[in-house]
């Protein structure tokens, strides 16, 4: 039985965790086309309030009390989803068209994919008899980013416009700069081990490995995790250097957040447009026709010219 509940990718737990999210987003849908936009309104202020206090009460439980002060760095800015679990509930209700843009590309996506690859799970030390807790808990904190963003589009609270895709990753870039002043500041504050001379390592350079090994890289703002480095070591060298890539004493370091950049806008542009579409199908195949006309009109003029 102490195993029921021990996450590993293709267990059981696994997959009953995915039913649970598919589950409660169908229920949540169902719910709100049901009742209507008021009631939709408050499910998800709801959803979202909620799991903005649990972030913080969180270290009442005893996972994160038996890692006091440590654990208080897990209730600020530790990854991307954490700041998206923060910010959600003022985006919703304050944000503008960008904000809540990032809202529901960022928040759908991420949300999505830690029930895919559960790292926050799968990393807890299973010695820990509050194990089963620390467990629920994360898959609770991420359930709400994908209902909440999902609700606001469906239910007509936000409209998505795929002229905005551009502003994705910059926001992006800018959560991850927010993530690692975060960690650089919990260095000192919380007193890592080795802090500050094993992360800048001997060269003076923040070290990605260094890092990840002392606190945490789970963004990957300061590079690559060195877990992946088997799989795609043999791009680093082919990084455009300087900007996103530099080398010291022949080693090779990752420029903190920018060196991500690049990748964002080739993820956004595919993935965006396939994210709007289901909503926006209309508006973006008058978009593209247009862009068509303009495109004739223009060949037209030229040949005119002529």
């Amino acid at each position: 039985m102490r195993t029921l509940f021990v996450v590993r990718i293709g267990n059981l737990p696994y997959f009953l965790f995915i039913l649970f999210l598919f589950g409660v987003t169908a229920l949540s849908s169902y719910l709100c086309n049901r009742f209507g936009k008021k009631f939709a309104f408050r499910y998800i202020s709801v959803i979202l309030w909620a799991n903005f206090g649990l972030h913080f009460l969180k270290q009442l439980l005893p996972h994160f009390l038996a890692q006091f002060p440590y654990g208080l760095a897990d209730s600020a800015f530790p990854n991307l989803c954490a700041v998206l679990i923060i910010l959600a509930p003022f985006i919703f209700h304050f944000g503008n068209d960008y904000l809540k843009d990032y809202f529901y590309y960022i928040g759908l996506l991420s949300g999505v994919l830690v029930y895919l690859v559960p790292t926050g799970a799968m990393r807890t030390d299973l010695a820990q008899g509050d194990y089963y807790f620390e467990t629920f808990r994360f898959y609770f904190c991420h359930w709400p980013l994908v209902v909440g963003s999902l609700l606001m589009v469906s239910q007509g609270f936000h409209k998505l416009n795929w002229k905005r895709l551009w502003a994705i990753p910059l926001m992006f870039c800018a959560i991850l700069a927010i993530i690692a002043i975060d960690q650089i500041f919990f260095g000192p504050v919380m007193k890592l081990p080795g802090y500050p001379y094993e992360w800048v390592g001997e060269h003076g350079v923040l070290n990605r490995m260094n890092v990840s090994s002392v606190y945490s890289n789970q963004s990957m703002q300061f590079g690559p995790q060195p877990g992946v480095d088997a799989i795609l070591g043999w791009l680093y060298p082919a990084l455009i250097p300087g900007l996103m890539t530099y080398y010291v004493g022949g080693e090779i370091y990752f420029t903190p957040v920018i060196w991500i950049m690049p990748f964002i806008y080739i993820g956004t542009a595919i993935l965006g447009p396939l994210m709007t579409l289901p909503f926006e199908r209309k508006a973006m195949r008058a978009d593209i026709l247009g862009l068509r006309q303009k495109m004739k009109m223009r060949a037209f003029h030229r040949r005119e010219g002529r």
